[in-house]
C-alpha cells in the first residue's frame, strides 16, 4: 500500500530557511516569560505529578491491549497533525512537522544510524492517545 504524504514537512518550520524570520538562539527553550509558559507549566506539572510506577502501571492495563484502533505508522504519524506539543514553549504547529524536524536533524548528524533517524519520527507517537481523551 503506497502512503502519499505530501511535502517534506520537515521543510515546512524550519527556523534556519528564512533568516529574516528566524528567532536568535537565545530565545529558543524560553521557560520563563512568553505566551504559551501556562501551557508549558501546567503539561509539566500534570507530567511530574503523575508520573509514578502505579500511574504507568494503570495505563499499561488499559492502553497494552492495543484494544482501542489499528493502524499503520504512518496514518498515526499523520493523527500528530492534529495535536501541538504542549511541553514545547517554541512550539505552535502540528507534532507530525516535529516528528519529521527530529528524523530529518537525526539524520543529518549520524547518516550512518538508521535505527536511529526512525527513533526521531516515532519519538512522540504515545501522544496520539491524546485524541482518546489522555493528556498529553
Amino acid at each position: 500500500m503506497k502512503v502519499a504524504v505530501g511535502p517534506d514537512p520537515s521543510l515546512v518550520y524550519r527556523p534556519d530557511v528564512d533568516p529574516e524570520l528566524a528567532k536568535e538562539k537565545g530565545s529558543f527553550r524560553n521557560y520563563t516569560s512568553g505566551p504559551l509558559l501556562d501551557r508549558v507549566f501546567t503539561t509539566y506539572k500534570l507530567m511530574h505529578t503523575h508520573q509514578t510506577v502505579d500511574f504507568v502501571r494503570r495505563k499499561h492495563a488499559q492502553f497494552g491491549g492495543f484494544s482501542y484502533k489499528k493502524m499503520t505508522v504512518m496514518e498515526a504519524v499523520g493523527m500528530l497533525d492534529r495535536l501541538v506539543d504542549e511541553s514545547d514553549p517554541d512550539v505552535d504547529f502540528p507534532n507530525s512537522f516535529h516528528a519529521f524536524q527530529t528524523a530529518e536533524g537525526i539524520r543529518k548528524a549520524h547518516p550512518d544510524k538508521d535505527w536511529f533517524h526512525l527513533v526521531g519520527l516515532l519519538h512522540d507517537l504515545g501522544k496520539v492517545l491524546a485524541l482518546l481523551g489522555e493528556p498529553q
